[in-house]
C-alpha cells in the first residue's frame, strides 16, 4: 500500500473524531512575461521557482480534533509501515507539540485513531 493510500484510509477512519485536510504543496515557475508558443509549450522570460503551500515538515494531515467539545488543533505526518521521518518533520511535530497540538505518525488508520484519543 502506497503512503497516498495509506492518508486516504486515514482520513476515512478520523472523519468522525473532528475536521481534516490534507495538506498539499508544491514548486512552481514565474518570470517577468510568460507567453504561450503555437506548439502549445509555455515561454517564461527570466524565470524563478517559487514553492507553494505549507513550511517544510509540516504534517500530511492537519485539522481539528474535538476534545470535550473544544477544538484541537492536530497534525498527522502519514509514512508507511517503513517509511523514514524527515528531520524537518520530526521538529514540525515537536514544535505543535509544544504549542498544545495532537500531533504525530500514523501508518495506519489503527494508528491515528489512536492518536486522537
Amino acid at each position: 500500500m502506497t503512503e497516498a493510500d495509506i492518508q486516504r484510509e486515514i482520513r476515512k477512519a478520523i472523519s468522525p473524531y473532528g475536521t481534516y485536510f490534507r495538506g498539499n504543496v508544491g514548486q512552481a515557475w514565474t518570470g517577468t512575461e510568460i507567453m504561450q508558443l503555437p506548439s502549445g509549450d509555455i515561454l517564461i522570460k527570466n524565470p524563478r521557482p517559487f514553492d507553494t503551500g505549507l513550511p517544510k515538515g509540516f504534517p500530511d494531515l492537519f485539522g481539528f480534533t474535538l476534545r470535550a467539545g473544544i477544538p484541537v488543533f492536530t497534525g498527522i505526518e502519514v509514512k508507511t509501515p517503513i517509511g523514514r521521518v524527515r528531520p524537518d518533520q520530526k521538529h514540525m511535530l515537536a514544535f505543535l507539540q509544544s504549542k498544545g497540538a495532537i500531533a504525530g505518525i500514523a501508518r495506519s488508520p489503527k494508528d491515528a485513531i489512536h492518536l486522537l484519543k
